[in-house]
């Protein structure tokens, strides 16, 4: 088998037929928003990128001058008959196109993708796992069991995930590949002046503790709020940013009216664009129950905020707990309001810790390192034939909810 070199002044004999197989590239959040990256960055003198859709949006039709080729296979219950027939056509496409490696990014994507590479000629599927499992239910374990049996690789997205997929789904360990997701710095550079912040009526002088998460159960907003009452009475001119949308908004601005806060809660009700919220922002918060590797901390420490977030998923690989922010270990409204309010009353720590995560940010998380070692790891798996050389691993990093109905 052809030995694909790891280099980059060197091109591999030919192009890498690459099919990544995404739920929607049409909501504006973490995953969305790093496969639209990774789609426009892969290196195209190496990899011809073929990217199939369950539904359709204007990012994916966007995306079209940055690919060989996009579809939409519309997926709404693999365990429907339509749902089958379109699981047939993914398998056709990847026949027809004679596709080297389908990578399926998002949970629904992983069992209709997964499925129509397991009884295609593909032989390298490789399947992603980016929370800790909130969307499994006893029917979709036992399809991605099925799929596992036909899987080359399972990619995790944090060592905490890879442990908790392995122990939930039985797949072995040696699998199981972890690689941490990136973020393009350059969106967050720039004046902190001029914030979409300043037309919701926040105070012009108010420390802003924020949080970007859209508004589902699996985020745990309420937490947030319970907090921030706490905070509240502590820091009086302290005001509270929730940047997202979804269905709990109202509920949300309920339980802020009933702890006596709503005056002091923002929404940004969807609009704007998260780096410039967070050019208003002091303090960053994530308070999720279930998460993979969270791009929201990756945002926050790439416009150099501290971060307060809860120990779920891989929080505490993206956080150096009191060095970059602090990870909270107990779901207590009482704790994660504690080190909010030590960063509130001291501007010079809040400021260090907003430096090292800028920091750390730079040298770990980077997208366009990300992109290399993800790269790699796709040039690595086109030679089973040898050891794992695990380049894609050790590059050098410093360049500079519920989805749908399974």
């Amino acid at each position: 088998m052809t030995t694909y070199p790891q280099t980059d002044d060197e091109a591999p004999p030919r192009k890498i037929r690459l099919l990544l197989v995404i739920d929607t590239l049409g909501e504006e959040a973490g995953t969305e928003r790093y496969a639209a990256e990774v789609i426009q960055r892969l290196d195209k003198s190496r990899f011809e990128v073929h990217v199939c859709c369950l539904f359709d949006s204007p990012r994916l039709r966007e995306l079209a001058a940055h690919c060989a080729s996009t579809r939409v296979f519309p997926v709404v219950s693999v365990y429907r008959p339509a749902g089958l027939w379109q699981i047939s056509r993914i398998r056709r496409y990847i026949n027809a196109q004679a596709i080297d490696i389908v990578h399926t990014l998002m949970p629904k994507a992983t069992i209709a993708g997964g499925l129509a590479a397991a009884w295609s000629r593909c032989g390298r599927l490789v399947t992603s796992r980016r929370s800790m499992g909130y969307w499994y239910t006893p029917g979709a374990l036992r399809l991605l069991r099925y799929v596992n049996r036909r899987t080359t690789r399972v990619l995790a997205n944090a060592e905490r995930v890879k442990q908790f997929v392995s122990e939930m789904e039985g797949i072995p360990p040696q699998k199981i590949d972890v690689l941490h997701n990136g973020v393009d710095l350059s969106r967050f550079e720039g004046t902190r002046e001029g914030s979409a912040a300043d037309g919701l009526g926040i105070p012009k002088d108010a420390p802003v503790v924020g949080i970007v998460a859209n508004y589902r159960p699996v985020k745990d907003l309420g937490l947030f709020l319970r907090a921030a009452q706490i905070v509240a009475a502590e820091a009086p001119d302290a005001a509270f940013l929730l940047v997202g949308q979804g269905p709990l908004r109202d509920e949300l601005g309920r339980l802020a009216a009933e702890l006596g806060i709503g005056s002091r809660v923002f929404f940004s009700e969807g609009k704007g664009s998260v780096p410039d919220f967070l050019k208003r922002m002091s303090v960053g918060c994530l308070c999720s129950h279930s998460e993979g590797f969270s791009n929201a901390i990756l945002e926050y420490m790439a416009a150099g905020l501290p971060v307060v977030a809860t120990d779920a998923g891989g929080s505490a690989e993206a956080i150096e707990d009191g060095v970059t922010g602090y990870v909270v270990r107990t779901r207590d409204p009482e704790a994660f309001a504690r080190p909010i309010l030590r960063l509130l009353n001291d501007e010079t720590l809040r400021g260090e810790l907003g430096r090292r995560s800028l920091e750390r940010c730079r040298d770990e998380f980077e997208i366009g390192a990300a992109v290399r070692r993800l790269e790699r790891y796709y040039l690595d798996l086109m030679d089973l034939s040898v050891p794992r050389s695990r380049e894609w691993a050790d590059a050098p990093t410093n360049p500079g909810d519920d989805k749908s109905s399974i």
